[in-house]
């Protein structure tokens, strides 16, 4: 009896220290983003500083503001640095948008957060995860699809054009990506 106690005792005080902390059991699709952004080495990046190594090391490389097919919004919460994989794939995709339709541009609007980050857009953003996020490994980005070419406004053959472009990366094995409709934007995760 005092041992079937002691059981139901640990699994309460188990089941409330996972709600105190609001631990949210991922699904096996954000596992597999996660793995995938873990595997290219770079450990999760816990503050500034950390970000900062990461960049002299070569590990990370600075995001041009404005590229050719893509524009980096002001960022609050992230900053614009990616693993260079990534970088290059961007670069990619946004010249392929080009290609299919003509001189227009999207805007990326999250890259690499800290996990300093992340902790305060979780006081802003209920979309943000509470556990470690794909962002601070410096391979996940976020493409807004209600914003191209500096007008925020529904545009359904640019979003469509975007997608379909994101679909091929996809089956290419180039990226995941999940589209998000409270924060209207694509959820990229690079892969090697």
């Amino acid at each position: 009896m005092k041992k079937i106690f002691s059981l139901l005792l640990l699994g309460t005080f188990t089941m409330v220290s996972a709600q105190k902390r609001n631990i949210i059991e991922p699904s096996a699709e954000y596992v597999t983003h996660l793995n995938a952004a873990k595997s290219h080495k770079v450990d999760l990046i816990k503050n500034k500083k950390q970000l900062d190594r990461l960049v002299k090391g070569g590990k990370l490389v600075k995001v041009k503001q404005r590229g050719y097919g893509y524009r980096i919004d002001h960022l609050t919460h992230s900053h614009a640095y990616l693993i260079p994989l990534a970088n290059s794939v961007l670069s990619d995709m946004a010249r392929d948008f080009v290609k299919e339709t003509g001189q227009n541009f999207f805007v990326v609007t999250s890259m690499t957060r800290t996990e300093d980050d992340q902790n305060r857009l979780r006081k802003i953003n209920p979309n943000a995860s509470s556990n470690d996020s794909s962002h601070s490994y410096g391979s996940a980005i976020d493409i807004s699809y209600v914003r191209f070419n500096h007008k925020k406004e529904v545009n359904s053959k640019l979003e469509n054009s975007l997608e379909n472009i994101l679909n091929q990366y996809e089956k290419a094995g180039k990226i995941y990506f999940v589209k998000e409709k409270k924060m209207k934007c694509f959820h990229i995760i690079f892969r090697k």
